[in-house]
Formats: structure tokens, sequence, C-alpha cells
């Protein structure tokens, strides 16, 4: 259970996860292990899901484990994770051959010391609420810190490292439990209310303040000096128009006497430049030729995840519009010039500082397929909203400008065609087939030809789309064969879609080899 965030709306874990919490089940979630591969922005889902408790991993000194994924959530950009628990040297138990138990890292391991801790709440107060649970582990967490000892971001450790028996006894409720702000424009400001109940023996006045982690130039956020419990407190951000780009993180302090209770927030200030340049328009699907040589060079970055690095070359801009529901769209370079070398992106239209998630990055994330996480200039969207979207063809330096071409699909869920030419050969012919594909386009590398049960050497030319398999090594007789063939667009699927391996295609069939 997990894959790359998509559009919440149109995300069937995610439904699942809030059908859980509405029948009184308190999801706990891991936050993933994608972290020194991706950044930050590399939550995915369902840990992306607002109903669940969200579990980053530490050790067992505090410390945030290296690899424990980072908010925001790439596509809906809120705060996570929630909540921190212990995810590293975690003795686990094993099937009996293997040893019976061994020690695991990871934030699945994190997940179930949360899950733990939210049943024996339930089981000292049973009427509580899965959002008042979710408010009673968040709101009493203990500090998180990183290898320089200092308190990690709450994008990092959400609340904090689970305190067990100050959740017991949380005296107030706080909804939401924490505030994510999302991205803001220089000259905007937004305010958030967060409701406040007495969770006993919290009554009364308390006093307010903001501790931020991360201070920027140009961002004032408000909160009054104390707040009644029960009741509403107000909070609210300004941006400046001369403010940094930069994250926002931190915590709102409520103090009761000697008892405080954190409320984490986080924001990040936006100066997207993509919106300044010229597009072209993608109209229909089919074939498309670029050049980014002599254009613009606006954008070095990209988010959210943050991976990918910087870009100081020209980058082109292409902006296709989606008026339906679509199970998918995305391109793939299929030819570059001598020296050009261009990478792909998806965004929001105009906005670099919004990726379509994971899918966006040129990247295979099929973990159904050979080549999982390989470096492959594929990019798109999955179960993407209506609207406007931009694809980016980017360059590292101007040396790397230059022509290219690419192929664009729109709501590719078909798989290639596969026709065998014959199942007769002689003895040293080679196994003939033609591979065609109207949508996303054959993916050459996923070619795969097995001959009772063993690999065979795949010729294939993309221009006519003939396949010759070299089956010179087989004696005569009967044999069984394999054929299996995706297209690109087979390289972005996930378990979010609606079957597995929508777009790949398996021949078997029985060939017989003649003297």
């Amino acid at each position: 259970l997990g894959e790359p965030e998509i559009e919440q709306s149109r995300d069937i874990v995610v439904a699942a996860i809030a059908g859980a919490a509405d029948a009184g089940v308190v999801p706990v979630i891991a936050a993933g292990n994608d972290f020194d591969t991706f950044g930050r922005g590399s939550v995915g889902s369902p840990g992306s899901a607002p109903r669940a408790i969200t579990a980053a991993a530490v050790t067992k000194r505090s410390e945030i484990a290296s690899f424990s994924s980072s908010g925001p959530t790439p596509v809906s950009q809120q705060l996570k994770p929630d909540v921190s628990a212990p995810g590293v040297g975690i003795l686990s138990s094993i099937p009996e051959d293997k040893g019976l138990f061994a020690e695991f890292n990871g934030t699945s391991m994190a997940a179930p010391h949360v899950a733990g801790a939210v049943a024996l709440l339930l089981q000292r107060h049973p009427s509580w609420t899965v959002a008042q649970v979710k408010s009673a582990l968040v709101t009493t967490g203990d500090p998180v810190v990183g290898d320089s000892g200092r308190e990690v971001s709450t994008t990092r450790e959400g609340g904090g490292l689970v305190d067990l028996a100050a959740a017991n006894d949380p005296l107030v409720f706080a909804t939401p439990a924490s505030l994510s702000f999302g991205v803001l424009r220089r000259g905007t400001g937004l305010a958030r209310a967060v409701s406040l109940e007495d969770a006993g023996a919290g009554g009364g006045l308390w006093e307010v303040s903001i501790v931020p982690q991360r201070a920027v130039p140009g961002v004032v956020l408000t909160v009054p000096s104390t707040v009644r419990v029960p009741g509403s407190l107000a909070v609210s951000v300004r941006v400046s128009r001369t403010a940094a780009e930069k994250e926002l993180t931190g915590f709102i302090v409520l103090k009761l006497f000697d008892q405080t209770r954190r409320i984490p927030y986080w924001l990040r200030v936006s100066v997207p430049t993509l919106a300044r340049e010229a597009h072209r328009t993608l109209r229909r699907p089919g074939l498309y030729d670029g050049n980014t040589r002599g254009k613009a060079s606006l954008v070095r970055n990209y988010r959210y995840p943050e991976a990918g690095g910087t870009f100081a070359g020209p980058e082109q801009v292409f902006r296709l519009t989606l008026t339906r529901l679509v199970a998918n769209f995305g391109v793939a370079v299929t030819s570059q010039g001598p020296g050009v070398s261009v990478e792909p992106r998806v965004v929001f239209a105009g906005d670099e500082d919004h990726l379509t998630g994971y899918p966006a990055l040129p990247l295979n994330l099929n973990p159904y397929v050979t080549g999982f996480l390989r470096r492959q200039l594929v990019v798109g969207a999955i179960r993407p909203a209506p609207g406007s979207y931009d694809v980016v063809f980017e360059t590292r330096s101007a040396r790397q400008a230059g022509p290219y071409g690419f192929r664009f699909w729109i709501d590719d869920t078909t798989p290639p065609r596969v026709r065998l030419h014959s199942r007769t050969l002689v003895a040293g012919a080679p196994l003939r087939l033609t591979v065609t594909d109207a949508g996303a386009g054959v993916d050459a590398a996923s070619l795969l030809a097995l001959v009772d049960g063993e690999p065979f050497q795949i010729e294939y030319e993309p221009k006519t789309g003939e396949v010759e398999i070299d089956l010179d090594s087989l004696g005569p007789g009967r044999h069984s064969l394999l054929f299996q063939v995706s297209d690109y667009q087979e390289a972005k699927n996930m378990e979010n879609v609606a079957a597995i391996l929508p777009n790949t295609r398996e021949l078997r069939a029985v060939v017989a080899v003649q003297r």
C-alpha cells in the first residue's frame, strides 16, 4: 500500500482512508523512505491523506532518520508528516527459517509504534474521535533533532516524537492539529481558524505565542496573545511584496501554567517565473518537434519533490488544457540532436513550484516492470484534475540546448498491438513480429522475449515496428513463447490506475521450429 501522490480528489486510496476514518477507524500510515533520494516533498499516498496520522521515523536517540520522507505533500502541498516514532534498528519478527527475528529500518517500522499508541489511547478513552486522537498525538509531541542537534523542521517531524503519557492527558483538542498555509505569493495573505476543545482540565485562558523554526523576512504570522478554551484560535499570515522565496516552519505554542501544547505549521513563499515564458500549445496527441536553443532561461529549480538539481540552461514550454477527466497524460522524448540533452518536467501551468508530483520527473515509477526508478525521459500526470498544465523541456547549460522530438498523449489506457507473423519457422531463421501503439508509443526498453523460459535477444526497428527474435540456438520442435511489450505510459503507472499493467501486452504462443 503506497504510491506517489496524485490529485487527491481522484485518489482511490485516499478515499478509502477517508472512509475508514468516517467509520471510526484511526488510519496510521508510514510517511515513506524517500528523503535521501527525493528530498522535500517526498511524502506519497496514502501518507498524504488528510485524515491519516502519517508517521516519520527517528533513531533511538530521537534523531530524524536520514531516509524519512519529508513534506510538504507534492501535489496537494500540505504539511505532512504528522508525528514521529522510532524506525531505525527496530526488532521485528521474520519467518522461522530466516531466524525468527531481525532488525529493520523504515517508516514502516515507525507506523506500528504510532498504531500501538492509538490503540492504547482508544482503550483508555473509547469516546475519542479520530480527529481527537490525532490532535492528542500531534500537539504533545517532543522535539526531534537532526545531525546538528537542533530541532528539525515540521516538514520532517510533524508535531514531534510521540509522547504517549502526554497524549493520554492532552488537556486540549485542536482541529486541525496542524496548519498548512500552502504556497503563497508575494503581496498576499491568508487566515486560518483552529477550533479548541477542552480535553479534560484544559478549560480556561491559554497564552499563545509563535515559535518559528525558520523565519523568512517579509512574512508575518499573527495570533492573539491569549485564547479561551473552548473557543477558536485565529491565525493569519501576511506576505510582503519583497518577501524572500523560502519555506517557513514552526509551532504555535499554547501554554496553561506549566503545560505547553504545540501546533505545527508550514508555508512557502513562491515567486514563479515560468508564467513569463512564451509557450506553444499541445492541441492533439502525436509527434512534436522542439528546440531549446535561443530560448529563455528563467527557471533553475522545480518542486515538489525537490529532486532533479539545478537547470542553468534555456527551457522550452508547451501547454495543454484538460477540459474533462482523463486517466493520464504524458510526453516521452523520442530524439535529440547531436550534443543536445533535454530533461522534461510537468507543472501546473506557469508554476515551477507545483510539479504534478513524482510522475512529473523523468523516472520509471512502475514497481511492476523492470527498470523501476530508472532514469527515463518520460513525464506526465496520473488521474489529473481538469485545468492547464505546462510541459517544460529543460537543459543544464546553453551548450546542451538544441533540437529534439517528443511524443504526446492523453488518456492512454490501451496496450500496444502485437502481431506474430508465423508460428512456424525454419531452423536458424528469426521469429518475426510487428508491434504498434497509436497512443504513448512503444517503449523499446520494455521488449522482452522468453522462449522455453529463457531470454532471447531482440532486434527492434522503431520506424516500422518490426521485431526479430534470434532463435539460432533452438533445435527443431515445439517451443513456448512469451513476448511482452509496454508503451511509455506504463513507466508512469502505479497502484492508483484501474488495473495492474494496463499498458502492457503479453503474447503467449507455441512456435514450431522445422529442420
